[in-house]
């Protein structure tokens, strides 16, 4: 099973964890404090200081993470030169999402996948919900730094990861960091 997933994640201000101060020394407030279906495709994370996360599904195996700690929502990708970046209309046919929030994890799920996100730390796996293997996987919570915001997703043997901008979608990054940033630098193909 193939999935596809946008990430769209806006560096404009640090995530952090804050304790509150009824916790007791070294217990972490959840990252992740609620979690509701705003409309058939798309659910929002309610995240500690006041920040969301939104999962946005294009299709059943087809979704878009959005988070922008300044509080932002869904936008299109700034490009300077203006350029269109996504296209009109890339919705498919999509079942029924379901959302539960049990046992410290939220639980996304549809006919082909099911996201599970650790409440404390904000990390996610994607499942086949068919068979229950894992699909994607990260290894280490979303980093939001001053002006750069890096994703680490676990490897697995026979895994391939391809995308990572306009143009990078043509070959395996396996194995490989790649840096996904616009330079407006549109090449052939």
């Amino acid at each position: 099973l193939m999935v596809v997933i946008m990430f769209f994640v806006v560096h404009s201000a640090p995530a952090t964890n804050t304790l509150t101060g009824s916790r007791s020394a070294g217990q972490q407030a959840p990252a992740i404090l609620s979690a509701r279906k705003i409309n058939e495709h798309t659910i929002e994370l309610l995240l500690a200081g006041k920040k969301r996360m939104l999962i946005d599904f294009y299709g059943d195996n087809i979704f878009r993470l959005f988070q922008d700690n300044a509080g932002g929502t869904f936008r299109d990708p700034e490009a300077k030169p203006e350029a269109k970046m996504l296209v009109d209309n890339p919705r498919r046919r999509l079942s029924a999402i379901s959302l539960s929030d049990a046992n410290h994890q939220i639980v996304i799920k549809n006919q082909r996948i099911t996201i599970l996100f650790d409440k404390q730390t904000t990390q996610f796996k994607v499942l086949n919900t068919v068979t229950q293997t894992t699909i994607l996987e990260l290894i280490k919570p979303i980093d939001f730094e001053a002006k750069l915001v890096t994703v680490s997703l676990k490897e697995n043997p026979g895994e391939y990861f391809y995308g990572g901008g306009v143009q990078n979608g043509r070959f395996s990054h396996k194995g490989k960091a790649i840096a996904i940033e616009n330079q407006n630098s549109w090449i052939g193909g």
